[in-house]
């Protein structure tokens, strides 16, 4: 049995033109797909994602940085369906991460591989001390091969990155860390013997020597 492992990864975020457009996450280097999709932009999900995969759904963090989610997994007809279906049954989340196989568009995660994607992230979130989980119980993921097991690795070291580009950690913030556990952006006064600074009004022009 190869042991989880999580790391951060080098991720290409890929932007529409169209706002209202999915919010695609890349993993450099590793086989695993991920788009970040809005609740509210949900219907508009490309009939391409209704592949087999895993898919979180998210809620908004709170003051302290914690927040809720839950973890499930799509098989056929495929995540499009599956995330669609949830605007109906679960009104908690604002936003959803799937995942899914990239490398090669003619193959796709089968049942028993996204099953088990789905129980080792489980576990994974239930360690961490920021997240709590939606879900009632554990899913039950099937026996996998080493082999397998050691292909489906890559899937799981971008998902910890993923999340904090989007603000959800899964550990509170070290009391020692650079900006002391606070906030990220702080106002930054003028200091009280130092004149404020005043702008110059720029001049266009040939410069006269």
């Amino acid at each position: 049995m190869c042991a989880m492992r999580f790391a951060p990864s080098q991720l290409i975020v890929g932007l529409s033109y169209d706002l209202n457009n999915p919010m695609k996450i890349h993993a450099k280097h590793k086989v695993a797909g991920t788009l970040l999709l809005d609740r509210d932009h949900a219907r508009r999900l490309e009939k391409g994602w209704n592949v087999p995969g895993v898919y979180l759904l998210l809620d908004r963090p709170d003051s302290e940085g914690r927040w809720g989610a839950h973890v499930d997994k799509a098989s056929i007809p495929g995540l499009r369906h599956r995330v669609l279906q949830q605007l109906k049954d679960r009104a908690h989340w604002y936003r959803a991460l799937l995942i899914r196989y990239k490398s090669n568009d003619n193959e796709t995660l089968n049942s028993s591989e996204a099953g088990w994607l789905e129980g080792r992230l489980y576990d994974h979130l239930a360690k961490a001390g920021q997240v709590r989980l939606h879900n009632r119980s554990r899913p039950r993921d099937p026996t996998l091969s080493d082999d397998d097991e050691t292909s489906l690795i890559d899937y799981l070291l971008p998902i910890e990155s993923v999340l904090r580009l989007i603000g959800h950690t899964l550990y509170p913030r070290p009391a020692g860390a650079p900006d002391g556990g606070g906030p990220l952006f702080k106002k930054i006064e003028p200091e009280p013997d130092k004149p404020a600074a005043t702008s110059v009004p720029s001049v266009w022009g040939p410069t006269r020597i």
